[in-house]
């Protein structure tokens, strides 16, 4: 059996490797700013906001954010930073 000794940051290697640019562009918005709306997101990457809401979802399925709060008063965190 081989063990790896870096398991984590191979994963997550791999895992922002997956990543389109604009999902590596909304995680950099997020990063700036943990309370950028879907709107500014949307404007900022000049597609509409249902695309940045299946990127997000993207993002959260692999595991990369979460949305801490409520959609009003709520923020982005960012659990694997890497983009």
């Amino acid at each position: 059996m081989i063990v790896k000794e870096n398991v984590t940051n191979d994963v997550t290697k791999e895992v922002t490797n997956e990543l389109t640019e604009r999902q590596r562009l909304i995680l950099n918005l997020m990063r700036n700013n943990s309370y950028v709306t879907i709107r500014e997101m949307s404007q900022k990457t000049g597609v509409v906001n249902r695309t940045i809401l299946r990127d997000i979802e993207s993002l959260q399925e692999k595991g990369i954010i979460v949305r801490e709060g409520g959609n009003k008063s709520g923020y982005w965190k960012i659990i694997i930073d890497k983009a």
